[in-house]
């Protein structure tokens, strides 16, 4: 099955405001794909908070000639086909989507979709925080945290450290078997 790891930035608390995505994905249990883009947010969410700028450190003359939200949602879509999706605080980014996509006119895409935070919580207990950057040190996985392009990566490779930590290798059998939830969006 295609497992599809998504992650979003935003210009600020709106979530609509997407300056960022990045997507990686699994198919056959290697890495196939991984996508990258930076948004220039809808004129009525485009003005980028100091916080988020200094979280992700996206600035505002960074995404002048960024495409808009529409042209990347066009070549996001194939990711989403025959796709499970994840990611890491999976409703801030689902919640981005479906903003986004309101925010625009656009219909939210039906996609089911799973929580990398639940899967961590199952597979490794013995950690006191299940943060991206704190999973991943654990598990020796690179990350140069709110990078989009890198966020969906760790959150991909989560999802593969568990399936070679467990031998189980079909994803909906994983998540069952660890009473992670499987959501509709």
């Amino acid at each position: 099955m295609k497992i599809t790891a998504i992650d979003f930035e935003t210009a600020n608390g709106n979530p609509a405001s997407v300056c960022a995505v990045g997507i990686s994905v699994m198919e056959d249990g290697c890495v196939e794909e991984a996508y990258y883009s930076l948004i220039r947010p809808e004129d009525n969410v485009s003005q980028f908070s100091y916080f988020n700028i200094q979280v992700h450190g996206i600035h505002p003359e960074d995404v002048e000639d960024a495409p808009d939200f529409r042209t990347v949602y066009q070549q996001m879509k194939p990711f989403f086909e025959d796709a499970l999706v994840c990611a890491h605080n999976a409703r801030f980014d689902m919640g981005c989507l479906k903003a986004a996509c309101y925010n625009c006119g656009l219909p939210v895409p039906h996609l089911r979709y799973f929580d990398t935070v639940s899967l961590s919580r199952a597979m490794f207990p013995q950690l006191s925080h299940h943060r991206l950057n704190d999973v991943c040190s654990y598990l020796n996985i690179d990350l140069e945290h709110h990078l989009a392009s890198s966020d969906a990566y760790g959150c991909l490779m989560i999802v593969a450290h568990s399936m070679n930590l467990s031998g189980e290798y079909d994803i909906e059998k994983l998540l069952k078997q660890n009473w992670v939830r499987i959501y509709r969006l």
